[in-house]
């Protein structure tokens, strides 16, 4: 039974862990949607260079 119960709860803490790590993951993809869609949008001079170092 105490293995049991060590097992349940080592599960859930991976579980916890790449919860986490999804939520950065989303995170992440979320910031970098947000910043084409303001370039698509507005096109700001200082995102113009950005953007020309990923097309050159």
């Amino acid at each position: 039974m105490e293995k049991d119960n060590r097992n349940k709860s080592f599960f859930i803490w991976i579980e916890e862990i790449w919860e986490e790590i999804e939520v950065q993951f989303y995170g992440i993809i979320g910031a970098i949607f947000f910043f084409i869609l303001i370039y698509f949008i507005f096109q700001p001079l200082w995102m113009r260079t950005v953007i020309d170092l990923f097309f050159n």
